[in-house]
């Protein structure tokens, strides 16, 4: 069955709450019960491809937007694509990200194939979609490539030529033409974005090595069970241990990192008998108890993830009954 996952599903009532339609009336108009449907034990739920097509076309309509997949991708954020986003984020390179894509790319979306093909100077990043994918799944999808690359790598990057499968206007190619800054080709054989090879050797402004060792394991696992409903807490650790700093470690965040909801994940986390906040403490103390030296306390609060001084001091106070100077004083040497 061809499905997506539940928060790049959401990620489009919010773009079009944004624009002022309410969810429920969106919801309303497609006839999707999905959520509802749900079962307690459903940790990582999948909508059908039905309901994401149905949903961007009633978006297209009640917007009167031919192009609003295209818009949708304009505004995607990494987050939206789960552990997968969070996996290309952490990548080196442009090349370690397709490869990552085409790797995972069933994770957000089992609605196609990704396939790459890359000649001396021209690389080409090509995707077939499942039959029943309109318009609008394929110009969202295509867009929001773009549009990350560009996040993580430079915003004025573009592509050498991007080919649709579709007619549009000629207004309609004049818009894609412009934020693209390339040509656009329509009635293509394939839907396809051709670039320079150069920009595989690109950096990315990374996290560091071990945050992506530690999201490609999940991956793996996610992409094995295809609903990871095990091992959740570990994977946590395994995020949490991996970061270089405890900065923006945030229950969304690793919720978007597992590909489920922070209220599905908090949800699993009791059922362990924990929750995120007690875990990312548990990390912090972990820290705390592993420096080989008496630390630079400014530069430790930070690492640890605190907004200042006050607030570790507060934190730590609580931990272990006195400040974090009377701590290494006895505990270092």
């Amino acid at each position: 069955m061809q499905t997506i996952a539940d928060h790049y599903f959401s990620s489009i009532l919010d773009y079009l709450q944004s624009q002022g339609l309410n969810n429920e009336d969106a919801l309303k108009a497609i006839n999707f019960t999905e959520f509802s449907n749900r079962t307690k034990q459903q940790l990582s739920p999948r909508i059908s491809l039905k309901s994401y097509n149905a949903l961007l076309n009633y978006a297209q309509n009640t917007l009167k937007d031919p192009l609003f997949g295209f818009r949708l991708g304009q505004h995607i954020r990494t987050a939206d694509y789960g552990v997968l986003g969070y996996l290309v984020e952490s990548s080196n390179g442009l090349g370690n990200a397709i490869q990552a894509l085409l790797n995972y790319d069933r994770l957000v979306a089992n609605i196609g194939k990704a396939q790459f093909e890359q000649q001396k100077s021209q690389a080409t990043i090509r995707w077939f979609p499942h039959a029943q994918c309109n318009e609008q799944v394929v110009l969202r999808n295509m867009t929001a490539w773009v549009s990350v690359v560009r996040q993580l790598l430079n915003n004025e990057l573009s592509p050498t030529q991007v080919s649709f499968q579709y007619h549009f206007t000629q207004p309609q190619i004049n818009t894609l033409a412009t934020w693209f800054n390339c040509p656009i080709l329509t009635n293509a054989k394939h839907n396809e974005i051709c670039f320079p090879s150069s920009y595989l050797n690109l950096n990315f402004k990374t996290d560091n090595a071990a945050i992506y060792l530690a999201l490609k394991q999940v991956s793996d696992q996610q992409l094995s069970h295809f609903t990871n409903q095990q091992n959740i807490t570990e994977n946590v650790s395994q995020i949490l241990m991996a970061k270089l700093d405890l900065q923006n470690c945030t229950l969304i965040r690793t919720a978007n990192a597992l590909s489920m909801t922070p209220r599905t994940l908090q949800r699993h986390l009791k059922l362990h008998g924990t929750t995120f906040a007690l875990m990312l403490e548990n990390e912090r103390k972990r820290r705390i108890n592993e420096l080989p030296n008496k630390p630079n306390l400014a530069q430790l609060a930070l690492l640890l993830g605190f907004k200042d001084q006050s607030s570790f001091n507060r934190a730590f106070k609580r931990w272990y009954s006195c400040s974090p100077l009377e701590y290494f004083k006895t505990n270092t040497g």
